[in-house]
């Protein structure tokens, strides 16, 4: 199980690029009104979704494997909460631009990737602290 502590972080940099990358894309590509740049924007989104999801269950099964929790034991908390919420704010916008004819659903969808890339990045701060400020999975 101790393998799971220490692939989660050299595989977790993919989604998270593609999320942040896509989420940046589709927002700008949105508000100019370029296409072709939204809808690379997209295809990252949903790459990196579903690159998330193997991730998260690789980091959940690190966690498990963890000893001497304590000393970062607040944020391998806020890291687990803030990685499930990105989880589910992504879910939810999956589910969200099944409705994009609809004017609202457009509006909402990209309110809910903004909110969900912000949620990846604080994630990836609490689990960057937890490997270089206190090492976990580097020993």
């Amino acid at each position: 199980m101790i393998i799971f502590a220490k692939l989660h972080p050299m595989l977790v940099h993919f989604p998270v690029g593609l999320l942040v990358s896509g989420v940046v894309f589709e927002i700008y590509g949105a508000l100019r009104k370029d296409e072709v740049v939204e809808t690379a924007g997209r295809f990252n989104t949903r790459f990196g979704f579903w690159c998330l999801l193997p991730v998260l269950g690789v980091g959940f099964l690190g966690m498990l494997s963890l000893q001497n929790t304590e000393k970062f034991k607040d944020f391998l908390g806020s890291h687990l909460q803030f990685a499930f919420l990105s989880a589910a704010i992504f879910t939810s916008a999956m589910l969200i631009s099944r409705y994009l004819k609809k004017p609202w659903a457009r509006i909402l969808y990209l309110l809910i990737i903004a909110v969900g890339g912000v949620a990846i990045l604080t994630t990836g701060y609490f689990g960057g602290e937890m490997v270089h400020r206190f090492g976990v999975s580097t020993h």
